[in-house]
């Protein structure tokens, strides 16, 4: 029963609110930031440093990739990228990934496309 209610966990996205991108957001800082660097573009404290350069979350092909790949990816690893399903849980996960999308469409995104900010943007 706990692997059926796991992989459902895996497979079905949760709502997208602001409180699922703040938990996002603070989950890439820790777990994503050090490799992928802050603003997803593969340049990371640890590449700085030497180690291998994660793709940018910005390329098309990541930016055409299904959420399940990200999920995917963070749970079972991928090239020198080592698995994080014993440090993150699923749900975390999920908000990780709705944190990258917010990434790149905050690089992909048009003015037209940008709410006002309180009257400051005109």
């Amino acid at each position: 029963h706990g692997d059926l209610v796991y992989r459902a966990a895996l497979t079905t996205p949760p709502k997208v609110t602001p409180a699922l991108l703040a938990r996002g957001r603070q989950r890439f800082d820790i777990f994503c930031a050090p490799c992928h660097g802050r603003g997803g573009d593969g340049d990371g404290p640890v590449v700085q440093a030497g180690f291998p350069a994660p793709p940018s979350y910005h390329s098309p092909r990541l930016i055409a990739a299904p959420a399940q790949h990200f999920i995917d990816v963070i749970t079972n690893g991928y090239g020198v990228m080592y698995p994080y399903a014993d440090r993150i849980a699923p749900h975390d996960r999920w908000a990780i990934v709705a944190y990258i999308r917010a990434l790149q469409l905050s690089q992909h995104a048009t003015l037209a496309e940008a709410p006002e900010a309180r009257g400051h943007l005109k």
